[in-house]
């Protein structure tokens, strides 16, 4: 089965483009959207993006499947590998001194 997902990364200083790009997408944008992130273990980068946007975002947690019409964020300081249909989530070594790797 083939799947289209939409993969965005940035350093912590593309918050501010990456909301006004997910900002006009309607509720019902029907492909997965993953955003990859470098940014501190503390930051509630979720709920910021939630404020922006009308689709619904989650960090993902290990082995979930994943879904149409979702924005999903990668966890802090875990790099999120992706399979045909599953999130993993792993804790290998930063790739260029950053984890997650873009």
């Amino acid at each position: 089965m083939k799947r289209t997902i939409i993969t965005i990364g940035a350093s912590s200083g593309g918050v501010s483009a990456l909301t006004a790009l997910l900002a006009p997408l309607p509720k019902t944008f029907s492909l997965p959207i993953v955003l990859v992130l470098h940014r501190a273990p503390d930051s509630d980068l979720v709920s910021l993006v939630q404020k922006r946007t009308l689709c619904p975002v989650c960090e993902p947690e290990d082995k979930q499947l994943i879904l149409a019409r979702q924005i999903y964020l990668a966890p802090p300081d875990y790099h999120l590998l992706v399979d045909r249909e599953r999130f993993h989530l792993s804790i290998d070594e930063p790739v260029e001194f950053a984890r997650p790797s873009i």
